[in-house]
């Protein structure tokens, strides 16, 4: 039975990340007959359960090096592990399970991840060691691979391929339950426009802009919902929006899981967001999007879609937001069908992944 150990960003109750590890699952289980699947998690408890894993507690040293130990390959992503924007905690933990894992002799994969920004001399210097020493390398954008040349990693051969998510399936989302969510918080038949916001880096401006643009929706008809993807994170940010808000706004408040939101998603009419995942949830379902940047991944998404650059977080401006929003809005349905057209390759990318990750397995025997 085929045994690998997932490191990621699991178990801290973000919907991208749990969303991430739910398309991973999927597409690995797919490509690898008889998976055994271990996740490093925050809470194992609720990954096992949630995900029919193993889970050990990513924090607990002794329980990870078992686990590698026992382990055919580690699987490092997905998602935007490697970066130091937040500080030098993320890669020095991240790298290190990938230094233990090689000190084990187990073979490691990076799998669509999103490189950077990395900026401090440790962070540059700790990826071009440890990532010349993997046996894989996919990424999810092609910036993430310039990164990773830049940084000096010259081996394995680093292959572009997508987001993890991007390999669902929009059929398999149950519709109806966000049908049902909409329902429940007071949505009636109109068109709805979801909207992510976080907090970043102490700012204020962008949420009074948020509010504006989300007002002119509101008088124009649309029913305006709040949508936080970081619940314990973004939820006082949603509430402050909808506070600044002259007309009045939903705030889905409820405790939501990815399939949830994912279901949500597929019944909005316009996504307004900073969170990355909210927007890649939308373009699934072919939702017009506005992206409000405040890292790069969320503009080298945008890029991959055939979009233009999202309005900067840090800087959003009333009138640009109004004037894109009026030309969305003006061509949504040309936009919904560009969308579906731009993710349709980027669905068999991100299924690739799994296909290589297999390809591994087999070269290493098992």
């Amino acid at each position: 039975m085929p045994r690998v150990v997932i490191s990621g960003y699991y178990g801290f109750d973000n919907i991208g990340d749990e969303a991430v590890l739910h398309a991973m699952l999927q597409a690995l289980r797919a490509a690898v007959p008889g998976l055994e699947a271990t996740v490093l998690s925050k809470d194992p408890v609720c990954t096992a359960r949630q995900f029919s894993v193993r889970s050990v507690l990513r924090d607990n040293l002794g329980q990870v090096w078992r686990a590698l130990r026992e382990a055919d390959l580690l699987i490092s992503g997905g998602g935007g592990l490697l970066q130091d924007v937040t500080g030098p905690k993320s890669i020095i933990y991240y790298l290190s399970i990938v230094a233990m894992a090689r000190l084990l002799g187990r073979p490691v994969f990076f799998y669509a991840q999103g490189i950077g920004p990395v900026h401090t001399a440790l962070g540059k210097n700790m990826v071009r060691i440890v990532a010349n020493r993997v046996d894989a390398i996919t990424v999810r954008d092609t910036d993430s691979r310039e990164e990773l040349t830049a940084l000096g990693v010259t081996r394995p051969a680093i292959e572009v391929t997508a987001d993890p998510v991007l390999g669902l399936d929009p059929a398999q989302i149950d519709i109806a339950r966000g049908k049902e969510i909409l329902s429940s918080l007071g949505l009636g038949s109109g068109p709805v426009a979801g909207i992510s916001v976080r907090p970043w880096k102490n700012a204020k401006g962008y949420l009074e802009v948020l509010a504006r643009g989300a007002d002119d929706l509101a008088a124009l008809g649309w029913q305006v919902l709040l949508v936080p993807m970081h619940r314990n994170v973004d939820l006082d940010c949603c509430r402050e929006v909808a506070a600044r808000m002259s007309e009045p706004a939903f705030l889905l408040e409820k405790s939501a899981d990815y399939m949830d939101i994912l279901a949500l998603t597929a019944n909005l009419d316009l996504a307004i967001g900073m969170r990355l995942h909210f927007l890649i949830f939308s373009s699934l379902f072919g939702v017009p999007l506005v992206g409000i940047p405040y890292d790069p991944k969320v503009n080298r998404f945008l890029q991959s879609v055939g979009l233009p650059p999202g309005l900067s977080a840090e800087q959003l401006d009333y009138k640009e937001l109004s004037a894109r929003l009026t030309q969305v809005l003006a061509e949504r349905a040309k936009l919904g069908s560009q969308l579906r057209e731009r993710v349709a390759p980027l669905q068999k990318e991100a299924l690739k992944n799994a296909e290589l990750a297999a390809e591994l397995l087999r070269g290493c025997g098992v």
